[in-house]
């Protein structure tokens, strides 16, 4: 065994049991506020702790502002017997990291404030040798693929998959890598550790029960790592439980106690429970060598310089998770499928198709399902990008919505969504689909009842009578995605068929995006000043309004005036 170098954190005394917690007791968390509170000075380091260092600053109204004087208080700088070490820890972090074991089912649990990646680097140095082999699913994390290549050990990828033509999902092919775990073990060259990435991010969900229990079958000795770093609230749900990696080792465990494989959890705490940001948990099942080697390589690979409140939130988060995880993630469960129900039976919102649940990740035999918290939503109908639909959510309405796949955007309600939250959530995909459907049904083949104007140069594609047709079509959608503003206005008061009656009597013909020059591009939509977008579609327009939306999609005078005078006939007419 390894001469220890850093203290391995006390065993939990049995795997926890959920809904048997202790004492509620946050030691870390309450050691880190009681020095918070002392008017400690320090000549040590960090000057900006308690704020000293800006009591007499301009900028004290700024930093206080921006950081509040409690978390000033709280980012200290002490180490060793004065609060504890975070690499010898003896004190009130061992006693947390006790805690969130016995909470999680591990035989030890390591914080760290560097986030997940440097946590998913210290359990692969600890897991592997160089010259080791490793199978790796091959949609992990950046994180994994950097620290392999820096290990010096052999790795093989199983490949990835994509979910259906009609979701944009990719995740592991889950059978093809226990395929090639099994022939490497059958030519007598076994995988000595497989990583997986169990929790993806556009929520997907692997069977961690079926694929762990066929890795200890084939090779009792193997080693494990699972990034769950998507998935760490998930320990405290009924309904979510089953498919998490250390329940499914418990499992294991009770089926065979003498269970000799070494598994590593890697939980991203901020991303689902109520921690700071690079607030990260690091899971151990093994032997003593194994948790004494994981020691050793957080000592390696982790900052020297902890950030003491990240890692009192990962001990509050683990209480609150034991106490109101339940109640907090059913609440979370209940809102993502009501959005889903929303999004399919409300007109309001018929643009909007959700993608998951309803049918996609359903062959049991891919061992792979849907995360319920999970809601990936096709936008494509609205007629504008998912990037642009993202920057209008955060521009317009507050909302922040993170990923985009495709012609999908990614709504993960996670228990800081409460009922509020998804309302204002619902209103504002209702006001998009009101402004930007009517707008999408403009750009249809047949005789157009709109003008539809990129903007630059202003100079209209079609004006209303004229036929748009799939050439057109695909000129407009080229000036798009390059970035230039597409806006359509309605001709209110003409139909189509007397708009193709005026077009075969006057001769005109269909003005192609050939005539365009596309110079400084942009990439907004479809808005016209003075105009409300949701007018577009069906209302009757003053003159007023069409002059100004005229005004707002171009500055070149003739195209103005051709808007204008389309105007002044509409109101005469």
């Amino acid at each position: 065994m390894t001469a220890s170098t850093s203290s391995t954190p006390e065993p939990a005394t049995q795997p926890a049991r959920p809904g048997a917690y202790p004492d509620g007791r946050t030691p870390l968390a309450d050691a880190v506020l009681a020095v918070a509170r002392r008017d400690i000075a320090t000549f040590h380091a960090l000057p900006l702790s308690h704020g000293r260092s800006i009591r007499d600053s301009h900028m004290r109204e700024t930093y206080e502002a921006l950081f509040g004087v409690a978390q000033l208080a709280a980012d200290v700088s002490y180490s060793g017997t004065m609060l504890d070490s975070f690499f010898r820890p003896r004190g009130p972090l061992r006693e947390a990291q006790r805690l969130a074991a016995r909470s999680f089912g591990a035989d030890a649990t390591f914080f760290l404030s560097a986030g997940t990646s440097t946590a998913n680097r210290v359990a692969l140095t600890a897991l592997t040798q160089p010259g080791s082999r490793v199978l790796a699913d091959r949609s992990c994390h950046q994180s994994v693929h950097f620290a392999l290549n820096s290990l010096g050990v052999q790795v093989a990828y199983a490949p990835m998959q994509r979910c259906c033509d009609g979701c944009p999902r990719t995740y592991a092919d889950l059978p093809r890598l226990l395929e090639m775990f099994r022939a490497a073990a059958a030519e007598g060259r076994p995988f000595d550790t497989v990583v997986l990435s169990a929790v993806s991010y556009d929520g997907v969900r692997y069977d961690l029960p079926t694929v762990l229990a066929e890795l200890a079958a084939v090779h009792p000795t193997v080693s494990v790592l699972v990034d769950e770093a998507w998935g760490a609230a998930h320990r405290f749900h009924p309904r979510l439980r089953p498919l998490t990696a250390l329940h499914a080792v418990e499992t294991l465990r009770a089926a065979d106690p003498r269970l000799a494989m070494n598994v590593a959890v890697t939980h991203s705490a901020h991303k689902s429970m109520s921690a700071l940001r690079q607030g990260s948990y690091l899971h151990l099942i093994g032997d003593g060598e194994a948790q004494e080697r994981t020691a050793q390589a957080l000592f390696q690979h982790h900052t020297t310089s902890p950030s003491w409140p990240v890692l009192a939130s990962l001990d509050l988060a683990r209480l609150q998770a034991e106490t109101e995880g339940e109640s907090l993630l059913g609440r979370s469960l209940g809102l993502a499928r009501t959005l889903r129900v929303e999004l399919a039976t409300d007109p309001r919102l018929s643009a909007y198709r959700p993608l998951g649940p309803d049918g996609h990740l359903t062959d049991a035999a891919q061992l792979v399902s849907d995360d319920p918290t999970r809601v990936l939503v096709d936008i494509s109908a609205l007629g504008i990008t998912a990037a642009d639909f993202r920057r209008m959510l955060f521009d317009e309405y507050a909302l922040y919505v993170a990923r985009e796949s495709g012609d999908a955007v990614l709504f993960h309600i996670h228990i800081g969504v409460d009922e509020a939250t998804l309302l204002r959530l619902l209103d504002a995909l209702r006001t998009i689909q009101r402004t930007y459907r009517s707008a999408s049904a403009a750009l249809a083949t047949g005789t157009s009842e709109h003008f539809i104007i990129a903007y630059p140069p202003g100079i209209p594609i079609t004006v209303p009578g004229e036929k748009l047709c799939e050439r057109t079509l695909s000129q407009i959608d080229t000036l798009r995605s390059s970035g230039c503003e597409i806006y359509t206005l309605r001709n209110p008061t003409v139909s189509a068929r007397e708009l193709a009656v005026q077009a075969a009597a006057t001769g005109s013909v269909p003005v192609t995006a050939d005539h365009l020059t596309v110079e400084s591009l942009t990439g907004e939509n479809l808005r016209g000043e003075g105009l409300a977008a949701e007018q577009l579609g069906t209302e009757r327009l003053s003159t007023q309004q069409l002059a100004g939306a005229a005004a707002a999609v171009s500055a070149a005078g003739t195209t103005a005036a051709t808007v204008t005078a389309a105007a002044t006939a509409v109101s005469t007419s």
